[in-house]
């Protein structure tokens, strides 16, 4: 009943939103929040589950490898890229954090992380939404991508310093990847073009990246990524991207799915959301200057 539920609204709703223009991913979100509505008189449950947790962040996992497959190590080293990062990284901590303490008169720890989660941006979405307009090979696909990358890194940190929790003595093992790449390139090559192309890719964005990063104490997300820009290089990565393309959308779903049926916004999340949406054309603002 679940998987019934949760797939046929999904189609509905992002069929409809399509129909005015809006991607399919608005859709998803919105099916979300309906079976959350209505689940409880369907026979659902009103939370999402283990499963459909696990499915999401195995979408999440494929699209940032990806992500990786189209990225070369190069552009992200770029002045627009990482300076444009940091910038904005630090003038918005620097506006968001003592507004938040005088507005929501929180104490100055909790107004900091509020302030440096507002600076981050959401890479699944940017990715998904860049892919699907055709923008990631582009320059400004790229860019917006480094900066997410980089604002991830920065996630990464901040993390590790406020939970108290660090990389374990493994994560030295990550200095060892680019020795690992020809052999990651023999393994492409010999894998050859059909199920096995795909099992790669899953194995590299979910076993190594995923779960090799999560053992060292790292990102999973930023596991997958840096699998996908190893193979950036290669020839047939644009095969490998492509090939796991169908098994991606369809994890994603449940990804944007998961976000709706979270929990229904009530009003001060409402207004929170409101004034963080009129709050976005002066990010973007920012990031242009």
């Amino acid at each position: 009943m679940f998987e019934v539920v949760c797939i046929s609204f999904a189609f509905f709703f992002g069929l409809a939103v399509r129909q005015v223009g809006l991607p399919p991913l608005v859709g998803f979100l919105a099916a979300g929040f309906a079976i959350n509505l209505l689940g409880p008189s369907l026979g659902m449950p009103s939370k999402s589950g283990d499963i459909l947790n696990h499915v999401a962040h195995l979408g999440v996992l494929i699209l940032l490898f990806t992500v990786g497959l189209k990225l070369k190590l190069r552009q992200i080293a770029q002045p627009q890229v990482l300076g444009g990062a940091l910038l904005h990284f630090s003038i918005s901590v620097a506006v968001f954090t003592p507004g938040l303490h005088l507005l929501l008169e929180t104490d100055w720890q909790t107004s900091l992380l509020l302030g440096i989660a507002l600076s981050f941006s959401s890479t699944v979405l940017a990715a998904k939404l860049l892919e699907s307009r055709r923008e990631l090979a582009v320059f400004h696909g790229r860019t917006a991508i480094g900066i997410l990358i980089v604002q991830d890194i920065i996630a990464l940190v901040v993390l590790a310093v406020f939970s108290g929790q660090s990389p374990n003595i493994w994560a030295l093992g990550i200095f060892l990847l680019p020795f690992v790449r020809p052999l990651l390139y023999w393994l492409l090559d010999f894998a050859g073009h059909d199920e096995l192309l795909v099992l790669m890719g899953m194995l590299l964005a979910l076993v190594i990246g995923g779960m090799g990063f999560t053992a060292m104490g790292l990102s999973s997300e930023i596991g997958a990524l840096v699998m996908g820009v190893l193979l950036s290089n290669h020839r047939r990565s644009q095969e490998l991207a492509e090939s796991l393309w169908g098994l991606r959308e369809v994890f994603l779903v449940g990804f944007f799915l998961q976000i709706g049926m979270s929990g229904l916004p009530d009003a001060d999340a409402l207004l929170f959301a409101l004034g963080v949406g009129l709050m976005l054309p002066l990010k973007g603002l920012l990031v242009v200057v």
